[in-house]
C-alpha cells in the first residue's frame, strides 16, 4: 500500500510539476520559518568559536566555488552566443534548438537575475551567517522570508549561486530518456556540493540555498508549461527559426543601410573638409599676400631717398 501511495505521489508530481514545486517551496519556507533553529544548528557544524569558518580559507574549496560559478554561467553564455550567431548569419540553421535556448535564457534571467538578485536580495535584508551574532558578527539572526532592513549591501536571502547552479537541473529534461536519471543525479550532486560549499563558508544558511533551489524549480516548471505545453505552437523550433531568420535578414539590411549612410556621410564630410581646407588655404594665401604688401610698403617708406626727399 505504501508503494502504491509512493507511486501515486510520484505520478502526481510528474503530471503536476507546477503545483508540486510550489508546494515544495511553501513547505520549505514554512519549515525554516517555524523552526529557525535548523538554520543555526546546521551552520554551527562548520563554525569554530574563535576561528570562524575554516572552510572559507581552504584553497581547494575556493577553487571549486570558482569552477562552479564558471560552469553554471557557461550555459547561458553559450546559448546566447548561438542565438547571436543565428542573427549574424540568418541563412544558417541554429546550432542549438532555439526553443531550448530561449527556455534556459529565460530561466537564468528571471530566476537568478530578476527574482533573486533583483528582488529578494534588494528588499530582504537578512544578514549572512558570518555577519550574525551567533557566528561572530554584529547583526542579529533573522528567519527566512523576514524583511529585516539593516542597510546591508551583501545580503544572504536567497542564495544567488545556488539559484544559478539550480538552473542546470532542467537539463535532464532535454537529454535522451535513457540518460535522464544519470544526468539528474550528476547535476543534483553538483548543485548540492555548490550549495553546501556556500554554507561551509558562512555565506548562506541552509534555508537560503534550499529555498533558492525550490524557487528555480518552480520557475522552470512554469516556463516549461508556457513554452512546451500552453503556447507550444508559438515556441515551436520551426517558428522560432523562421523568426530568427527574418530578424537576422532585417538586421543585415539595416546594417547595410547604416553602412551606406555612414559611407555617404563620411564622403560628404571628407568633401566638406576638403572644401574648408581649400577656403582656408585661399584665405591664408590672401592674408600672406596682404601682409607681404604691407611689409613691402613699410620697407619702401624707410629708404634713404624717400627720407631725403621728405626732408627737402
Amino acid at each position: 500500500m505504501n508503494k502504491s501511495a509512493d507511486f501515486n505521489l510520484y505520478y502526481w508530481c510528474k503530471t503536476h510539476p507546477i503545483a508540486a514545486s510550489a508546494g515544495f517551496t511553501v513547505g520549505l519556507s514554512l519549515l525554516f520559518f517555524l523552526f529557525p533553529t535548523i538554520d543555526r544548528s546546521f551552520t554551527s557544524l562548520f563554525y569554530t568559536p574563535g576561528e570562524g569558518f575554516a572552510a572559507a580559507r581552504m584553497r581547494g574549496l575556493n577553487d571549486f566555488r570558482n569552477l562552479a560559478s564558471n560552469l553554471s554561467v557557461a550555459l547561458p553564455v553559450m546559448l546566447g552566443l548561438c542565438l547571436t550567431l543565428k542573427l549574424l548569419y540568418p541563412s544558417k540553421p541554429c546550432l542549438v534548438s532555439p526553443r531550448v535556448s530561449c527556455y534556459f535564457l529565460g530561466l537564468f534571467l528571471i530566476g537568478p537575475g530578476l527574482l533573486v538578485n533583483g528582488l529578494l536580495k534588494s528588499f530582504w535584508g537578512r544578514p549572512r551567517p558570518v555577519s550574525t551574532q551567533d557566528f561572530g558578527g554584529p547583526w542579529p539572526f533573522h528567519e527566512a522570508w523576514v524583511m529585516a532592513d539593516h542597510g546591508l549591501f551583501n545580503r544572504s536571502f536567497t542564495s544567488g549561486e545556488a539559484a544559478t547552479v539550480a538552473c542546470l537541473l532542467p537539463l535532464a529534461l532535454f537529454v535522451p530518456r535513457e540518460w535522464r536519471w544519470q544526468v539528474t543525479a550528476l547535476v543534483a550532486i553538483f548543485v548540492a556540493a555548490t550549495s553546501l560549499n556556500r554554507i561551509a563558508f558562512g555565506a548562506h544558511f541552509l534555508s537560503d540555498v534550499t529555498i533558492s533551489i525550490a524557487l528555480m524549480l518552480l520557475i522552470a516548471a512554469v516556463l516549461r508549461y508556457l513554452m512546451f505545453v500552453r503556447h507550444a505552437a508559438h515556441w515551436n523550433d520551426e517558428v522560432l527559426e523562421a523568426r530568427l531568420t527574418r530578424l537576422g535578414e532585417d538586421g543585415a539590411r539595416s546594417r547595410a543601410a547604416l553602412a551606406l549612410r555612414l559611407r555617404g556621410a563620411s564622403v560628404a564630410a571628407w568633401q566638406k573638409a576638403g572644401a574648408l581646407a581649400a577656403v582656408s588655404r585661399a584665405n591664408t594665401n590672401g592674408l600672406l599676400t596682404h601682409v607681404s604688401t604691407l611689409m613691402a610698403r613699410a620697407g619702401a617708406s624707410r629708404l634713404p631717398g624717400r627720407q631725403s626727399s621728405a626732408v627737402s
